[in-house]
């Protein structure tokens, strides 16, 4: 099977479709299949686009998909909890999700009208983000959206769901004779610190491209100031 493994779509579907489609993705080829390691919405205005896109994949077994940080936000708001609801919307583009989901633009007045709406339009929504795994291994290979601590004794039984989807690969041991790909750290904030990142692609884009490390590999590219996803392709 040739996986083509992309992460942190944040709702930009058209960027999606293109940087698959120049991966070489054919999503009628029976050997191909898409692994995404989470974070489907937020920052971009084509949520509902990732989505069905997804989804549809997913049903017909030629996707799997990871549970990220971001995705969780929808999962709180589905299910009445609406405390972060307010944060998310400022300063990481939930209202973006919200409004491409349920066609309102959001305030704080009618979230539950919101939450009733999705709910509504997408009835299988939140059964399905709460049955996505954390992690998933194929091969020597370990998926996930933030990290796996390879310096715990037991990773799997010793790590919370907050470990996976938070954490930062980048920052923590390796696993002995595993590969860990993770996304949800943007590449190029690991290689170069700056103030302007939209600069940097400018005069270095190639500080967006998938990192290598001992053991890691790291494929968020910062789909907001790139207009690219990172495409990992890996026969497995």
């Amino acid at each position: 099977m040739r996986y083509f493994v992309i992460s942190d779509i944040h709702g930009f579907y058209d960027v999606m479709v293109e940087s698959l489609t120049k991966s070489g993705y054919d999503s009628t080829n029976e050997n191909h299949h898409l692994l995404i390691l989470g974070d489907m919405f937020d920052r971009g205005h084509q949520s509902k686009e990732v989505l069905h896109y997804i989804y549809d994949l997913y049903q017909s077994n030629k996707a799997t998909v990871l549970l990220g940080n971001h995705d969780t936000f929808l999962i709180e708001l589905l299910q009445g909890d609406h405390g972060k609801a307010y944060f998310n919307m400022l300063y990481n583009g939930f209202g973006l999700t919200l409004e491409s989901l349920s066609g309102i633009e959001p305030d704080l007045d009618n979230l539950p009208t919101i939450q009733e709406r999705i709910l509504q339009e997408y009835p299988y929504l939140l059964e399905w983000l709460k049955s996505l795994p954390y992690f998933i291994e194929i091969g020597d290979y370990i998926f996930v959206h933030g990290g796996i601590d390879g310096g715990k004794l037991d990773w799997r039984s010793m790590s919370s769901p907050h470990d996976f989807i938070w954490s930062r690969e980048h920052l923590l041991p390796a696993i002995e004779g595993k590969t860990v790909v993770a996304g949800h750290t943007r590449v190029p904030t690991i290689r170069r610190q700056t103030n302007n990142y939209h600069l940097l692609h400018l005069h270095h884009p190639e500080d967006f491209d998938i990192l290598y490390m001992d053991g890691k590999i790291l494929i968020d590219r910062y789909v907001e100031v790139s207009q690219e996803l990172n495409v990992l392709i890996l026969d497995l």
